[in-house]
């Protein structure tokens, strides 16, 4: 289980490092921020990466959650009650798999390519996985 948080918590940092990037302005891996809005976000009609501080609360968001699958293969402590991680993990894990989920749902999605794509390929997938990481250290932690 250790392999597995380690897992989710290196991803998600990544990301929460590349959403820290974006809050500061950098574009990369896109070459202007249209482009990085087409990418990552795939709203129609979306010309602007969210505000600052939204990026940012993002990006503490992922951090926090790739601690919380750390703290499930107990190579963290946590200060609060066992329940509320357990709490925690669980809507982690039910927000991870709805989100890589919707994807493949029979519902209108936004078009925006090349995020459409991206989406479909790389993304959700990832998620997905997480989700089901997520799944794994519950069933460890609470079986």
């Amino acid at each position: 289980m250790v392999l597995m948080a380690g897992f989710i918590f290196v991803v998600l940092t990544v990301t929460a490092l590349l959403h820290i990037a974006w809050a500061f302005g950098v574009t990369w891996p896109a070459r202007d921020e249209q482009t990085l809005v087409n990418a990552v976000l795939g709203v129609e009609g979306a010309s602007k990466i969210p505000p600052f501080g939204l990026t940012l609360a993002v990006a503490v968001g992922m951090i926090a959650a790739g601690v919380v699958a750390l703290w499930a293969a107990d190579v963290v402590a946590v200060p609060l009650p066992e329940w509320v991680c357990t709490t925690v993990l669980a809507v982690l894990m039910v927000v991870f798999l709805l989100r890589g989920a919707v994807t493949y749902l029979p519902i209108p999605m936004p078009s925006v390519q090349p995020f459409y794509r991206l989406n479909h390929l790389y993304y959700s997938p990832l998620i997905l996985a997480i989700g089901l990481g997520y799944l794994a250290l519950l069933r460890v932690r609470w079986p």
